[in-house]
């Protein structure tokens, strides 16, 4: 170990140590992660390292960053989806119709309630989060990739529930997130309609949010996941 050390910076060294905890079990998916004052004293570096190393670990998809919350174990390192890896999953993954009926009314819970937060505590940057994500969609609506396409329609809703600031409703979708996944797939696979389309369609939803119109977004979510419910079923 004191041969790599000096080698690596010491966000590196933050990051590394972080990585092994989640690995290890001690801290686990969903778990609050201490306090940036409390990891400086547990690593014994300053507050700009540990913010390196936090930043780095939300690019890997490892931490989630929740505004005047805290920051939260999004996913085990070795559970991380690769590029390749949600085409298998879409393969693998199986739910019955009784799953994806209960999943469609729990999705619609969670996902009303998380409008009506977002547009009273969204930042600009969560804005801005979801502005991306669309406009990666419409990237891979006009290339047809449909792999791609599901990835983001599945970030871009976690988002939208990641804005709200709330961890209790974040990890309540958390907790299922290979279902949404699933779903999200499953109502790309079955819709007739073009993936520039869909896209178009998260313009809106997206639209509605920024200017602060909770229940036109409500109104065009159901009325979307109802069409895709019914393309569930009539598909099957």
């Amino acid at each position: 170990m004191d041969y790599y050390k000096g080698r690596l910076s010491l966000s590196d060294e933050v990051y590394n140590q972080i990585l092994e905890k989640i690995t290890s079990g001690e801290w686990k998916v969903g778990d609050k992660l201490p306090s940036e004052s409390k990891l400086c004293s547990l690593f014994g570096v300053s507050r700009t390292s540990v913010r390196a190393a936090l930043q780095n670990l939300q690019g890997s998809g490892i931490v989630v960053t929740m505004q005047g919350v805290g920051s939260f174990v999004h996913r085990n390192p070795a559970q991380v989806v690769t590029d390749e890896e949600p085409t298998e999953k879409i393969k693998s993954s199986d739910i019955t119709s009784e799953e994806f009926k209960e999943f469609f009314e729990f999705r619609q819970a969670i996902e009303f309630k998380a409008i009506e937060f977002f547009v009273r505590r969204a930042t600009k940057e969560d804005e801005a989060i979801l502005k991306d994500l669309v406009d990666k969609m419409q990237e891979a609506g006009k290339s047809n990739d449909a792999v791609a396409f599901t990835k983001y329609d599945f970030e871009f809703h976690m988002a939208i529930i990641q804005a709200t600031k709330n961890v209790f409703l974040y990890n309540a979708m958390l907790n299922y997130q290979d279902i949404f996944f699933h779903y999200m797939a499953e109502i790309t696979r079955l819709t007739d309609k073009p993936l520039s389309v869909l896209a178009e369609e998260h313009l809106e939803l997206y639209t509605y949010l920024v200017e602060k119109k909770p229940k036109w977004a409500k109104d065009y979510l159901f009325c979307d996941n109802t069409y895709y419910h019914v393309a569930y079923f009539n598909g099957r």
